[in-house]
């Protein structure tokens, strides 16, 4: 596994080598403020409700500017885009440590969301436009993704002692959020300086033309109508994952320090732990692809998922409960590493900037809705409920998986190999 592993970093582009190191410090500042941002807000009077608002607000602006995203994205360029979105989310971690106000932390949020819609909309097709072939788009997703768990880790550990370290005057929490914008804003300068501006593919599809290789023929391509029917299922199912990460993971620091009394200290360390083992499923993934096959990788992941987090909302003691969390972890993070990289492998590289705004749109709405609920849920002290919400949740995605997308995903990753 751990040479498996080497080849692959190995075997990298020299972009998508460059980009996947510089998310170490957005992961560290993604990290620094999932872990505070809830109990900042807490600490400044803002109810669990509040949360759920403000939570759901920020995941329906991303689904409302990913439309026009997608038409700047063409216009600016994507990695125009993606440094655009990192600088605008440093921003807003400013904001945040000086805002106190509902008004001000509105505002941080909205600019947060404006910053990460930029980011959704173009880092993937760019790091796939850095690659050289379907097979390195999976390997670079997924090593760029365990890149980005491992030091979101980091980050959340970090985000339990800064406020210790460097207690604000706001609240605890407040010189933390520098840090992490800190993070941030160095992430966005290093890649407008180290990553290629150039269309990775334009080499090799001169090289495909000098050895033979021949485009496919207008009638051998699928149909506007066919094509767009199945971008229509796709955004299903990731509307699904959206749904069923906004009614936990935004949460999980509240609901480890109100089901089961937890410090900060002792939340940032179980939530660093748990992303280390993201980071395990990330690296894990390629090889079980390959081993398993898409399909049979995919119905096993649902069905682990949906055990797990049912299990989750079983009473039990808080170690039996962090048990299941690290291994709950592994496998949403490999399940949703799956679903992102193999849906955008299989559409056509001039469709993939519509499906990034489909995408977005879709996961933002299935996020908003279930961030929305989930704090009115946990307002009423439910903490069990959103885990048996989510086991309901992955089995109707299982369901769309099976019946609409499996065999349509099958024959398009079959055409584009």
């Amino acid at each position: 596994m751990w040479t498996y592993t080497v080849n692959l970093v190995r075997d990298l582009s020299p972009g998508v080598k460059r980009f996947i190191a510089t998310e170490s410090l957005f992961g560290i500042g993604v990290g620094i403020l999932g872990l505070i941002l809830n109990l900042h807000l807490l600490d400044l009077g803002f109810s669990k409700s509040d949360i759920g608002r403000i939570t759901s607000m920020g995941a329906l602006t991303i689904g409302l500017a990913s439309l026009p995203a997608g038409f700047i994205v063409k216009h600016v360029g994507r990695k125009t885009m993606l440094v655009t979105g990192m600088l605008l989310a440093f921003l807003s971690l400013v904001l945040f440590g000086f805002g106190t106000s509902l008004g001000t932390v509105t505002a941080a949020q909205l600019i947060w969301s404006l910053g990460i819609t930029a980011i959704v909309n173009s880092e993937i097709q760019l790091i796939f436009q850095y690659c050289r072939s379907k097979k390195e788009e999976t390997s670079a997703y997924s090593l760029l993704f365990a890149v980005f768990t491992f030091f979101t880790g980091l980050g959340t550990w970090l985000g339990g002692y800064l406020p210790v370290w460097l207690p604000g005057h706001t609240t605890l929490y407040q010189f933390a959020f520098f840090v992490a914008g800190g993070c941030l804003a160095l992430s966005g300068i290093l890649r407008g300086l180290l990553l290629p501006s150039t269309h990775a593919r334009v080499k090799n599809a001169a090289a495909d033309d000098m050895s033979g290789v021949q485009s496919a023929k207008p009638s051998d391509r699928p149909k506007r109508g066919n094509t767009m029917y199945f971008l229509l299922l796709l955004s299903l199912l990731i509307f699904n994952s959206g749904f069923t990460f906004g009614l936990l993971s935004p949460f999980l620091n509240v609901i480890l320090k109100f089901r089961f009394q937890m410090e900060d200290g002792n939340i940032s360390g179980l939530l660093a732990l748990s992303g280390f083992f993201f980071f395990l499923g990330s690296i894990v993934m390629p090889y079980v692809v390959e081993r398993w096959g898409s399909r049979k990788t995919f119905v096993f992941l649902f069905l682990y998922n949906m055990f797990v987090v049912a299990l989750m909302a079983l009473a039990m003691p808080a170690s039996v409960f962090a048990v299941l969390l690290l291994i709950r972890g592994t496998g949403f993070t490999m399940l949703n590493n799956l679903m992102d990289s193999e849906c955008m492998s299989a559409v056509a590289e001039e469709e993939r900037n519509l499906f990034a705004v489909m995408r977005t749109v879709s996961r933002s709405i299935g996020n908003t809705i279930a961030s929305y609920w989930a704090g009115y849920i946990l307002a009423g002290n439910h903490y069990s409920l959103p885990f048996l919400l989510t086991a309901v949740a992955i089995l109707a995605g299982y369901a769309v998986y099976a019946w609409f997308v499996q065999g349509m995903l099958d024959r398009r990753l079959q055409g584009q190999s």
